[in-house]
């Protein structure tokens, strides 16, 4: 049975309704899949219900990120413990954020902007700042370096990512739709780089957690130098190969000057 809008206007949601504007796409990353979206499921009707946007959503899982962050360079058992636990469920509204833009029909280029932008903040920049935390356990730089090298190469991959993004974009708004090869260049590495993807983003998500092995910090950043680095990398080289493979059309530069042939007339 539908609900009823409040004075505000919008209607109240169970978890029913929210799971059912969600369309999965196949094979979800595991960190999706089993953890933040069922976590999401149930949280969303409770954010939703009080008059919570999307956008708001987004905001303050920038923020409450931003503090895992902080918490986490600190360092110190029970600072890192509450650093995991922020991190975790800032992880977590980044499912709530897009069920309340489905629920209400509010989804916006703003919002996509911001939410890309938290989700690579803070992602990210998650091994640099345990590596600074470690630094402390340690009184070794090593950690710093290790989760500098980690974050960088991620922050990397993320810039690959949006720009390829927008030159696709561009690219089809000058010179019009893909054709057959180059859907079909796209789909052959995407086949490459899906599973290195999906294991990128569940390390990203659990991973952290490894710090609470009382090894000093080192089986979390071996796990992540060898595997999400080496996903990353994996991602990288599958971007650049479809750029080459797609982006091959011909185009006039926004200050380019007339032609010779064109000088002549």
């Amino acid at each position: 049975m539908k609900t009823k809008p409040d004075v505000s206007g919008r209607r109240h949601v169970g978890v029913a309704e929210v799971r059912a504007s969600f369309d999965p796409p196949n094979r979800e990353p595991i960190s999706l899949a089993f953890f933040a979206r069922p976590l999401a499921n149930l949280i969303t009707p409770m954010i939703f219900n009080i008059g919570v946007t999307a956008d708001q959503v987004i905001l303050a899982r920038l923020f409450i990120g931003l503090l895992a962050l902080v918490l986490l360079a600190l360092g110190g058992f029970w600072t890192s413990l509450a650093g995991l636990i922020a991190f975790s469920f800032a992880y977590i509204l980044d499912c709530v954020d897009g069920n309340i833009s489905r629920l209400d029909d509010s989804g916006n280029y703003w919002g996509k902007f911001i939410d890309g932008f938290a989700d690579d903040i803070v992602l990210f920049s998650t091994p640099f700042a345990i590596g600074i935390g470690l630094y402390g356990a340690n009184n070794n730089i090593t950690p710093i370096i290790i989760g500098g090298v980690i974050s960088v190469i991620a922050l990397l991959t993320g810039t690959a990512r949006h720009r390829f993004g927008f030159v696709r974009e561009w690219m089809l708004a000058q010179t019009g739709p893909l054709n057959v090869e180059d859907l079909a260049n796209l789909e052959r590495f995407d086949s490459l780089r899906n599973n290195p993807v999906r294991l990128a983003m569940n390390l990203y998500c659990f991973a952290p957690w490894l710090i609470l092995i009382p090894d000093n910090g080192w089986t979390y950043l071996g796990v992540m130098l060898i595997l999400a680095t080496g996903a990353n990398l994996i991602w990288i080289g599958t971007l650049v190969s479809q750029a080459s493979a797609v982006f091959r059309r011909p185009r006039k530069g926004a200050h380019a000057g007339r032609s010779a042939n064109q000088r002549k007339h």
